[in-house]
């Protein structure tokens, strides 16, 4: 799966090579990137939470869960150290990109799990937005651990990407006992979740030309 989102995001792979280049060497830019990524993690918990309250929270999903919620705070106390000052929530002027970032999750849960039917296993829908999700979150966390040992930045995501790493197993392996078809779902998801991925590219690097100007 990650070989094959690799392929298909080689488009867009030196764009946000690019971005984060330009990012982590403004720190003012890197502080709002920083909470944005805070601003993706929590709706990813929040949504794991939503999802779940009339199902059964097993030990799995609440690990998931406490996980998610603390790579929300890992960013937001990283994003907090490089601007100098508390940050409350995911302000416009401390976050970038908040409407698109708010769209592209939003968007990817409703397209993802619009068309289950309502008799599918009541983890279906978490489960596959979250693999989804975690294929970009490698992708992404990757490349910017790339540029972040690069900068000889001190800051190193790699704990957070082993955890997505396990995540993105934990959901294939979840799915495949339920007798979700992953597979068979993935190529039409990944193209979504790849124009919705470019849209919000296109915004952080807009933002991030119009700040610089």
């Amino acid at each position: 799966m990650l070989s094959a989102t690799e392929s298909l995001n080689k488009p867009l792979e030196q764009p946000f090579r690019d971005f984060l280049s330009a990012t982590v060497a403004d720190a003012s830019a890197h502080a709002r990137f920083l909470n944005l990524l805070s601003m993706l993690e929590h709706m990813g918990s929040r949504k794991i939470m939503l999802s779940q309250m009339k199902g059964i929270l097993t030990q799995d999903i609440l690990k998931h869960l406490a996980e998610e919620t603390r790579h929300a705070f890992f960013f937001k106390r990283e994003a907090e150290k490089m601007s100098g000052s508390a940050i409350e929530g995911y302000p416009s002027d401390r976050t970038m990109a908040v409407p698109s970032g708010r769209l592209y999750f939003g968007r990817l849960d409703a397209g993802l799990t619009s068309d289950m039917p309502a008799d599918v296993h009541a983890e279906t829908g978490y489960l596959w937005v979250s693999l989804i999700v975690e294929l970009r979150a490698i992708w992404g966390y990757r490349m910017y651990q790339d540029v972040l040992a690069e900068a000889a930045s001190p800051l190193s995501l790699k704990s957070i990407i082993a955890e997505e790493d396990r995540h993105l197993v934990d959901m294939v392996l979840r799915l495949e006992e339920i007798g979700f078809d992953a597979a068979s779902a993935l190529p039409l998801a990944c193209e979504l979740e790849k124009r919705l991925f470019g849209k919000l590219l296109g915004a952080l690097q807009t933002e991030h030309r119009a700040r610089a100007a």
